[in-house]
């Protein structure tokens, strides 16, 4: 009796101390008429940061090869239940203010909004599922 409670303990314990990877790090499809990409969010220096994995806008063809990354932005980090303060890879940091908010808007869905002259520009991008 007495070690199974022990085992159910520990176990709650290091269930409740486990470290707990956030929920839009992933790969992510971005539902375009547009164009093609997808990215993958990945925690770096202690924010969020989006690889370009994939991108095809008619003009432009990309697919990551493994060795030199390519953003599509930088600096993300959480505020409650958004995701803000990211600098998209077309700029440079002294360049412009933050430029990138990330919403939840379900499991598997987010919406990007991303500021280009100060207007905002939307997208929906949702989890890539291979």
């Amino acid at each position: 009796m007495m070690f199974r409670m022990v085992v159910v303990l520990l176990s709650i314990f290091m269930f409740s101390c486990s470290s707990r990877q956030d929920s839009i790090i992933g790969e992510w499809k971005v539902n375009s008429r547009f164009y093609q990409a997808v990215y993958q969010i990945v925690e770096e220096n202690d924010a969020l940061s989006g690889v370009v994995l994939y991108y095809n806008d008619g003009t432009t063809k990309y697919k990551y090869d493994g060795l030199k990354r390519r953003y599509a932005f930088t600096g993300l980090k959480k505020d409650k239940d958004q995701y803000v303060d990211g600098i998209t890879g077309a700029t440079t940091k002294m360049e412009a203010p933050k430029s990138v908010e990330i919403k939840k808007r379900g499991r598997d869905t987010l919406e990007m909004t991303s500021y280009i002259m100060e207007k905002p520009l939307v997208e929906i991008w949702t989890r890539n599922k291979k």
